[in-house]
């Protein structure tokens, strides 16, 4: 049982345990908490599956409903820190032993109806200051509509209920309140109008009375074509023979409406945009959606997602997530894992197991100690995990402010798009903030299309206000953009000048348009700053906080840099919410829109901003928060020795995570803070690394030459890193230079002199030393092992296996090549241990036993599979159909060349191109099609080449087996086999007999 818990429904959905909020970000996404609201509402009945199942997942069921709760069910008790939140019964759950604001706002009304007045109008009021706006998150739910119009009706009578009560016992002023709100939250109620009627006129406002009758009349007649009852004339006849005049609506006893937020407008003026994405969608294809701030994007794509009828995958990029490794991908996959979490049992051990390290909210932390894996291995698997959770969604994508995605969910977004050509997305971008090259993967594969917004016309702002002249006055005055016409409409409800009725704004106030425009003169950005100027002191740091966070942010972070109590903070931001300046994601707070914080950020002064990111940082440092996120606003309060720091181990971070692109931004960012010392050069070195990745040779070296001071052992490190990019189309002997002063720098370190070493001996190779070579290789091997070294280790033996093996010595390389590929996998860097492993299965074929190279080579294949590496996948099939060969399966093996042949091609790679047509030949050889195989072994030698001497040598060598075979001369064929290429090449090279 949980006692302590306690279930907010009613205005933003909130579960305490004992007094404190569990964060939103703990359930791990929507569904739990949806569940739990499903749960809530049912008052610990039993829910059954197909209940619970039907509400999270309307559009589609997963394939295992029981199974996908069961998920559900977990993590909710995993986040409360109670297994008796939620009660499992035969076929269903129930909530467990807690409070509901819910069950005790219904309590409180069904109390009052069988008391007397004093007694009544306590539990009114008590029930009223429970309302909330009942679960505003399932606004748009099914499964929410009749739980959502059974609790505003009991809204609307415990207002009118209070309103009663209190004019019994002599509280008019009380009353009118009451009854205000009952008007409010349904303006053509006639009982609430006339209790609203009689509190005015006992408190001597019967103009205000007169007034309030006078309105729903003109209501009832506009909307429902009816006149008002008898006791609305009556009573408008008893006040009017008072005598007192009947002033304009604007006049006094006129409050702010406390109706549906302004922010929740009708959707109007996209309707041509919206079938247009539906369309796009239906048929499988890409779509860019463009447009500025406040052009209504993420809307449409909430309407888009909202009405078409199957399920989708959203997901929004945050500015501040710009560097941060895989900021979008995270919504992406937490999206696509809660619309079945059986997919997930689909995945292999090792990507399961990395997408964990991603989505630990979701995914369980496999238990034992943690698999260490190599950084481009891991971003291997993550990328081939995406690949593989998104495309088993099987469901349209659809992105919000694309602009600010990292470099790596781009790239898994561009891979997933590109390998699955029916999956539809919506990309939503500014198109003024993105950049040029951002979206030139997604064009080329898929094409891009784009929807640019344009501005609202007067047609679909007459569906939005009933009123010509506040028409005419938004039209003309504001740009368009419905935020701006939100941003007036909300100017004008706070000072009660219009009115929500039947979904439709209608002014109370005859100078409702003139209004208008002097707000829509004013702008949207100054509507939003006179509403932040309203807060003071901690409530405007608060949301000062939350705007320069720039993302959603956990409160606990927000109550921590401000040193203040956390229940405190979250009532607080609740109240910014209202106000339609903050919302509440899944990871936590944000802005209502990016514009709410541009405006705010905009307005404080360089002081006051400096102040607040200060203390984000230390707050974000504390809990060990994205250092890029650090180090980001330790830039902004002016701290550029800590913000060089946290760049320097965010691009640290990042390289750890092959993340190349982001950790060159993060470098760059450093740098341009000028730091000084070990600092400068490790930013340096990271970006040296990153540009090398991407092909910038000359800007690397630049790099680890500023990057050259600090202690010897870093400097040796360094140079043996320059020496390696000098050493291909520079000059290999300044490289072989650069390498000897390392090894000089190097001293007795042995990590610095093992990799000194390790450089030299290649570049001794490469200049013919190779005597030298093998000495200096032998030393590294000796220092790698007693380092610990694995990945040190197999990287010398991978050179000296392939080595041996090009040599002819197939039995000795087929043993290296085992051990090397033990020593990657147990290094954790697994995309090496693919060509190893497969070259094993190759030799093994050599010695004549292929049903063992059969078992190397399904192995390597399969990791290449897990690993998304279609170099590793072309490779090991390669082996693999050589393997059916000898092994006389040649059904299996042609089919397996021919997919090897395939990958090949669409990679653009001659090498594997080559040996896919060579594996082809041999099995067509090996059936006995000699003319097929002849045309393959053909096509090999020309892909070949004159560069690519062993496969020349190949094809050479097996056209001559096929001209012996035939009858043919061959002599020519065999001197060109044994002309070029490296012994291995000539193993095939058939015997001629002297008459041939």
């Amino acid at each position: 049982m949980t006692p302590g818990v306690r279930f907010q429904l009613l205005g933003r959905f909130q579960v305490h345990r004992e007094g404190a909020e569990v964060a939103p970000a703990a359930f791990g996404g929507r569904k739990v908490r949806t569940m739990l609201r499903v749960l809530a509402v049912h008052d610990g009945d039993l829910v059954p599956h197909d209940v619970l199942a039907d509400a999270l997942w309307p559009q589609r069921l997963p394939a295992d409903p029981p199974g996908n709760l069961g998920v559900l069910v977990n993590r909710a008790r995993r986040a409360v820190g109670d297994p008796g939140v939620v009660l499992t019964g035969a076929g269903g759950y129930a909530l467990g032993r807690c409070t509901v604001d819910v069950t005790e706002f219904l309590g409180h009304v069904a109390a009052a109806r069988t008391t007397g007045p004093g007694e009544a109008l306590d539990r009114y009021r008590a029930a009223l200051a429970l309302w909330g706006e009942p679960l505003p998150e399932d606004a748009y739910a099914d499964w929410a509509e009749r739980v959502r119009d059974r609790l505003r009706r009991a809204h609307v009578e415990a207002c009118e209920g209070a309103a009663r009560a209190a004019l019994a016992v002599g509280a008019p002023g009380d009353a009118a309140r009451y009854a205000a709100d009952a008007v409010a939250a349904d303006p053509l109620r006639e009982s609430s109008t006339l209790l609203l009627a009689e509190a005015l006129a006992a408190v001597g406002d019967r103009a205000g009375a007169l007034a309030r009758l006078d309105e729903l009349g003109r209501a009832l007649g506009t909307e429902l074509g009816v006149a008002p009852s008898d006791a609305v004339t009556s009573l408008r006849e008893r006040l009017a023979r008072k005598g007192v005049g009947v002033p304009s609506p604007g006049g006094r006893g006129r409050r702010r409406p406390a109706g549906e937020p302004v922010g929740r407008t009708a959707f109007v003026g996209r309707d041509d945009e919206l079938g247009r994405l539906r369309a796009a969608l239906g048929a499988g294809r890409v779509v860019g959606l463009a447009g500025g701030a406040g052009a209504g994007k993420s809307r449409l794509l909430a309407e888009l997602a909202r009405t078409l009828g199957v399920p989708v995958v959203a997901g929004q990029a945050y500015l501040a997530e710009r560097t941060e490794t895989w900021g979008l991908a995270r919504s992406l996959l937490r999206e696509a894992v809660s619309l079945d979490a059986g997919i997930v049992d689909t995945l292999p051990a090792r990507v399961r197991d990395a997408l964990a390290e991603l989505l630990p909210e979701l995914l369980p932390v496999p238990e034992g100690p943690p698999v260490v894996l190599d950084g481009e291995t891991r971003r291997a698997l993550l990328l081939a995990g995406g690949l593989r959770l998104l495309t088993a969604a099987g469901a349209p994508l659809l992105v919000d402010d694309l602009q600010w995605a990292d470099p790596s969910s781009l790239a898994l977004l561009g891979s997933v798009l590109a390998r699955v050509p029916t999956l539809p997305a919506v990309l939503a971008f500014r198109p003024a903030e993105i950049d040029g090259d951002a979206l030139d993967g997604i064009r080329h594969a898929r094409g891009l299309p784009v929807m640019t917004l344009r501005p609202l016309g007067a047609a679909a702002l007459e569906r939005l206000v009933d009123d010509a002249a506040l028409v005419r006055a938004l039209t003309d005055g504001t740009d368009g953009t419905p935020f701006a016409v939100v941003e007036v409409l909300r100017g004008l409800a706070a000072a009660g000048d219009v009115v929500q009725v039947g979904g439709r704004w209608r002014p109370t106030a005859p100078d409702a348009a003139g209004r208008a425009g002097e707000l829509a003169r004013a702008g949207q950005r100054r509507g939003i700053a006179r509403r932040a100027a309203r807060y003071r002191d901690r409530d405007a740091d608060l949301l000062a906080l939350v705007a320069i966070a720039g993302r959603e942010v956990p409160a606990g972070t927000v109550a921590a840099a401000l040193g203040a109590d956390g229940r405190d903070v979250l009532d607080r931001l609740a109240a910014l919410a209202a106000d339609g300046l903050l919302r509440l994601g899944d990871m936590g707070w944000a802005t209502a829109h990016d514009l709410v914080a541009e405006t705010v950020v905009a307005g404080l002064d360089r002081a006051d901003r400096g102040r607040l990111h200060g203390l984000l940082a230390r707050a974000l440092e504390a809990a060990e928060a994205d250092p890029s996120d650090v180090a980001r606003h330790h830039r902004e309060a002016g701290d550029t020795g800590a913000a060089a720091l946290a760049y320097a181990r965010a691009a640290a971070s990042a390289l750890d995570a092959h993340a190349t692109r982001e950790a060159a931004a993060l470098a760059d960012a450093g740098l341009r803070l000028q730091p000084r010392g070990a600092v400068a050069a490790e930013l340096h070195e990271y970006r040296a690394a990153a540009r090398a990745a991407h092909g910038d040779i000359d800007g690397a070296a630049g790099d680890l030459r500023a990057a050259l001071t600090g202690a010897p052992t870093d400097r040796s490190r360094r140079r043996a890193r320059l020496a390696m990019l000098s050493s291909g189309a520079r000059d290999p002997w300044a490289a072989a230079d650069l390498a000897e002063l390392a090894l000089v720098e190097a001293g007795d370190d042995p990590a610095a002199r093992a990799l000194a070493l390790e450089t030299a001996a290649i570049l001794d190779m490469n200049l013919g030393r190779a005597e030298r070579a093998a000495a200096r290789s032998e030393q590294a091997l000796v220092l790698y092992q007693e380092l610990g070294d694995g990945q040190g280790v197999a990287r010398i033996l991978d050179g000296r296996a392939m080595a041996t093996f090009l040599d002819g010595r197939i039995a000795e390389g087929v043993e290296l090549f085992g051990r090397v590929a033990d020593l990657f996998a147990g290094s954790g860097d697994l995309l090496r241990v693919v060509t190893p492993r497969s070259t094993r299965g190759h030799g093994l074929v050599f010695l004549g036993r292929p049903e063992e190279g059969l078992a190397e080579t399904d192995a390597a294949l399969r990791l290449a599979r897990e690993l998304d590496s279609p170099e590793g996948v072309a490779y090991a099939c390669w082996h693999r159909s050589e393997a059916l060969s000898a092994a006389g399966r040649t059904d299996e093996a042609e089919a397996t060349a021919r997919e090897a042949l395939d990958v090949a091609r669409a990679l653009g790679h001659r090498g594997w191109t080559a040996t896919a047509h060579r594996a082809l030949g041999i099995a067509l050889q090996t059936r006995g099609d000699l003319d097929g195989a002849c045309a393959q072994f053909t096509e090999s030698g020309r892909v070949a080449g004159d560069s690519l001497t062993l496969f020349a040598s190949w094809a050479a060598a097996r056209l001559a087996q096929i001209a012996v075979a035939q009858g043919r001369e061959a002599s020519d064929l065999v001197a060109r086999a044994r002309s070029i290429g490296p012994p291995l090449g000539h193993l095939e090279i058939p015997e001629l007999t002297p008459s041939r």
